[in-house]
């Protein structure tokens, strides 16, 4: 328990003498130097010059005497003033996360007619970007849906998008959408208002977001997950072409009630299989 104590204080911004003296002057009401040392193992040469630092946090003070004594300021006090100093951080902090975000959102509306091109790697890193580029999205997303995917867990942006109006059309492969778990997935964004087709294969895995920004997966670096590498692409006629492809595939691909009608009997079978 001592240890952990010590661990914090250090995070707290104390040296490792500091924190083992601090520790220690809470033993007793006051305490004299040699004492101090004893408790807490820090060297008595040293022990002037921790105090010295501890009394200037007002961790501890000098109690007048023949003989040098010190007390500790009690936690509330000494340790919350810390504690204080860490919350207006965190508050200053979070203020300046906010603007700096309404900054970016004004960045990324700009209607500026130059191309821009972004490359992201690793899996992690394409999940957080497809999470923010969502979070911006007002219109309409769409994608194509194939593996392998970036993110593993529920997909909470599309959720909330969908919720504020945002339009969500999706076309999944078949190959996906025969597997049970992947359609249990689908048919979960579907139930919150997600529009879905199923196609026979998809050309590419993409996304695009209000018809202005375009992501889609590099094909020969998705394996392993340290090389998943995205290419995101705004202000460009690509997106544009890009968008009549999907329209096509769209319109050429099958419902969820054609799909389930097509292949009942493969679909039936692996729901068997699944159930022993």
């Amino acid at each position: 328990m001592q240890n952990n104590h010590i661990d914090i204080l250090i995070k707290m911004g104390l040296s490792l003498n500091e924190a083992k003296v601090y520790l220690a002057l809470l033993k007793k009401k006051i305490s004299q130097v040699g004492e101090i040392a004893t408790l807490s193992g820090v060297p008595q040469k040293m022990i002037y010059y921790v105090l010295q630092k501890l009394m200037s946090k007002g961790m501890c003070s000098l109690v007048p005497g023949k003989v040098k004594k010190y007390k500790p300021t009690e936690p509330d006090i000494g340790i919350g003033n810390f504690i204080t100093r860490a919350q207006k951080q965190i508050d200053s902090s979070k203020k300046m996360l906010d603007e700096l975000g309404k900054q970016y959102e004004i960045g990324q509306n700009e209607t500026s007619t130059v191309e821009f091109i972004e490359i992201v790697q690793n899996t992690t890193n394409v999940a957080q970007r497809v999470l923010s580029l969502e979070r911006l999205s007002t219109e309409e997303v769409l994608s194509f849906n194939k593996p392998p995917y970036a993110m593993t867990d529920r997909n909470i942006e599309e959720l909330y998008g969908l919720q504020r109006g945002t339009r969500y059309r999706s076309i999944y492969q078949i190959s996906e959408a025969k597997d049970l778990i992947p359609m249990s997935v689908m048919e979960m964004y579907r139930e919150a208002g997600e529009e879905v087709r199923i196609a026979e294969s998809l050309p590419m895995k993409m996304m695009i977001f209000d018809s202005r920004i375009l992501m889609f997966a590099h094909e020969e670096c998705l394996t392993p997950p340290e090389n998943f590498t995205a290419v995101i692409i705004q202000r460009s006629s690509i997106i544009s072409a890009l968008k009549e492809l999907f329209e096509m595939y769209w319109s050429q691909s099958m419902t969820v009630e054609e799909f389930r009608e097509t292949y009942r009997d493969s679909i039936s079978s692996e729901k068997h299989i699944m159930s022993k």
